[in-house]
């Protein structure tokens, strides 16, 4: 064995022993009981709503990337963004961290639209820059909605304080974008120099003009912000729905708080630790969960998880479908 291989295999090791620990440790609280989840069964209705609702999400996650494609000068067909799409999220699901599926879905638009390398990357990137963006909008406006009545817990105001001053960061990051032009752009400048220097920067650069294309289609991003929010607030919908079937006796759920903690929770998926954020995204869940007095937050993620396995099945299938037509390139580089 390499001595690649030899650290991938100690690296895996060491994050399926810290997800082991995160969910004894949960299941020794009482935190994490999936004969619990299935209590949810006995609401088919919402399961069928929940299912509709992660349906116009995906959808919407398609069109969204679509479009910032389209400001990239690359035009891809629907049925080729859903297929790509379907196939990023079942790399999502098959390998570590929320955002894997994303470097095979460039490699594909890299191998399709020649010297569009850095394009595509920077479309991808932009993605995730709006989708994260509006995770954080959705929560901080959330928390403006309810603030006060929250809830009374000084590590909640220190949740508050993180996803307010987060809100402002992404405002300023949007403002920075789109004011600031090319020629004076410090950030730009910095990433020149270093190519200079250091060869490999050039790949960095590349991707950034990628993202400062958006500079000259704002409203598009504009666009494509507005999306995101619509669909954590959905997702955020969906997390109510499960709280409701999982908290049996709860007249007055804590609405504000649910939508402004529930996007956190989404967000701890990105770590690249297990398949679809599992163990990461079940503590992050309980945790949150838990400021509102809410037991339920670890079962309420693992339904999460299993809406996220239906939709990445759809994208084994066309893996295994299209699998020869893969670059090899992007698989390499998911290995590593």
């Amino acid at each position: 064995m390499t001595k690649s291989a030899a650290r991938s295999t100690v690296a895996t090791l060491l994050k399926l022993t810290v997800v082991a620990l995160l969910l004894y440790f949960l299941g020794k609280k009482g935190l994490f009981s999936l004969s619990e989840m299935t209590r949810v069964l006995e609401f088919p209705g919402l399961l069928w709503s929940a299912l509709g609702i992660s349906s116009i999400c995906t959808l919407l996650g398609i069109y969204r990337w679509k479009l910032l494609l389209m400001g990239q000068g690359i035009q891809l067909s629907w049925g080729r963004s859903i297929q790509l799409s379907f196939l990023g999220n079942f790399f999502n699901l098959a390998l570590p961290g929320a955002v894997s599926g994303d470097l095979v879905k460039a490699f594909y638009i890299a191998q399709e639209f020649p010297g569009k390398r850095g394009h595509a990357f920077g479309s991808i990137l932009f993605d995730r820059i709006v989708g994260v963006s509006g995770l954080v909008l959705v929560s901080a406006l959330a928390m403006v909605a309810g603030y006060g009545p929250l809830h009374e817990s000084h590590v909640f105001e220190a949740v508050q304080w993180f996803v307010l001053f987060s809100g402002l960061g992404v405002l300023a990051f949007f403002l920075y974008l789109f004011i600031m032009p090319e020629r004076s752009d410090p950030a730009l400048l910095i990433l020149h120099t270093l190519q200079k220097k250091v060869g490999v920067f050039a790949s960095v650069v590349r991707i950034y003009e990628g993202v400062r294309n958006y500079h000259r289609h704002r409203w598009l991003a504009l666009y494509s912000l507005l999306i995101s929010c619509v669909i954590h607030i959905l997702a955020a919908t969906n997390c109510v729905l499960f709280t409701l079937a999982l908290e049996p006796g709860t007249h007055a759920l804590n609405f504000p708080g649910l939508y402004a903690l529930a996007p956190l929770g989404l967000l701890a998926t990105a770590l690249p630790l297990a398949p679809a954020g599992v163990g990461t995204g079940h503590a992050a869940f309980s945790w949150l969960y838990l400021l509102l007095g809410y037991k339920t937050g670890a079962n309420v993620f693992n339904l999460v998880v299993v809406y996220q396995i239906l939709w990445s099945a759809i994208g084994g299938i066309i893996y295994l479908r299209y699998k020869a037509e893969i670059p090899e390139g992007a698989l390499t580089a998911e290995k590593s």
